[in-house]
């Protein structure tokens, strides 16, 4: 028997664990921040420990540059992440050690919301830099008003890169306090491309010069959580027919969630484990995804885009609501492999299409919004602790 799946089925037995967790986690917190706030220390986490990407490394790294002596701390799940730099200290997530880290830094960045039992003490700074900005499914609050997400009293800054994503701060998180909207962190490289950037993860991944990438970004479904995203239609035909339209060599990323230990998709180069999502969002030439907030990032581009959605209904009744009836909005929507195949055809529409959705959620996107949030930082570690 699966001891932990059976106790999170069992709702008393859930109730008992949440409610040890969270005495005790508190009670070992509150001892930690006893020991003092250390004034240099800034404690980063992204996707709850998983790796070192997204708005957190952006900042991670130009405070590292603006602040030499700050001590950088990351939570990792497995150890350190693959492709962290040395400059870092790192600290095994969800262990007292990383606790005592957590309750003693002045400063917090993270991208997901915190577990139900964390604290944030007075003298500390939490930056939240939310992973969807422009998110389709609706999220805490909007979509579970009964749990508890600490999160919303916690927050000093959240970091948006939209007016959309502003009002995503006030409903899902509860969140009343200031917003910098200059851009998501992790959103920078494809405002403002680093030279060569594109090419070398291009090159990494397999592509030759003249090849043309489709990423293919599915988000999680409840009943493939932690398993494998099957791929609804044929890529294999999707790719012969854009081959057929368009006279290149077309290859195929797939990228699961994280949520998913990837997707099925035969021919596809596997492109689950690549530590940054902006930088595949860079090298790809096309985006189909069905309810991913990738799809809003990747109109930066100005390169075509599509959501796939051929189970709109059972996912909205099984699964999540949608902020906003996506048939009124600008996206490019396929519900069959005709529809997809036809979409195809208006590739040339591409930048205009992206222009318009980009306009859609009031984009604020500046190119420098890792560097901001960087220099907010730096600003708090040189204030005194009160």
């Amino acid at each position: 028997m699966d001891v932990r799946r059976w106790a999170e089925r069992n709702p008393a037995v859930r109730r008992g664990a949440l409610f040890a967790r969270r005495v005790l986690g508190r009670a070992f917190m509150r001892l930690s921040h006893g020991t003092g706030v250390r004034k240099h220390r800034v404690l980063f986490s992204s996707f709850r420990g998983k790796g070192y990407s997204d708005s957190p490394r952006a900042i991670s790294e130009e405070l590292h540059k603006l602040c030499p002596d700050a001590e950088i701390v990351w939570q990792f799940r497995d150890g350190c992440g693959k492709n962290a730099p040395p400059y870092i200290k790192c600290v095994r997530a969800h262990t007292l050690r990383a606790l005592y880290m957590v309750s003693t830094a002045r400063v917090l960045v993270d991208n997901f919301n915190r577990a139900h039992y964390m604290l944030k003490f007075r003298n500390q700074v939490y930056v939240q830099t939310w992973h969807g900005d422009r998110a389709f499914k609706k999220v805490l609050f909007d979509a579970y008003p009964d749990e508890p997400f600490p999160d919303g009293e916690q927050i000093d800054l959240a970091v948006a890169g939209s007016d959309y994503g502003e009002r995503q701060y006030r409903s899902a998180f509860r969140y009343a306090g200031p917003v910098l909207k200059v851009g998501l962190p992790r959103n920078d490289l494809l405002v403002d491309p680093p030279e060569g950037l594109r090419e070398r993860v291009r090159s990494a991944l397999g592509a030759g010069e003249n090849d043309r990438l489709l990423l293919y970004a599915p988000t999680f479904r409840d009943a493939t959580r932690g398993g494998r995203q099957p791929c609804p239609f044929s890529m294999e035909a999707a790719l012969e027919r854009l081959s057929e339209i368009t006279g290149s060599r077309w290859l195929c990323l797939a990228r699961g969630h994280d949520m998913n230990s990837g997707v099925d998709c035969p021919g596809a180069i596997d492109a689950t484990g690549y530590p940054e999502m902006a930088e595949l969002l860079l090298a790809a030439d096309m985006l189909i995804t069905d309810y991913s907030s990738s799809a809003g990032d990747f109109a930066l581009t100005g390169r075509p885009v599509i959501l796939y959605q051929a189970d709109r209904e059972a996912y909205v009744s099984r699964d999540r609501g949608l902020y906003f009836d996506v048939d009124d909005s600008p996206y490019w929507v396929a519900r069959t492999e005709a529809e997809l195949h036809a979409l195809f055809e208006k590739l040339g529409g591409a930048r205009e299409n992206c222009a318009e959705i980009l306009k859609f959620y009031g984009a604020s996107e500046t190119g420098r919004a890792a560097g901001a949030v960087a220099s907010y930082i730096a600003a708090r570690l040189s204030e005194g602790i009160r």
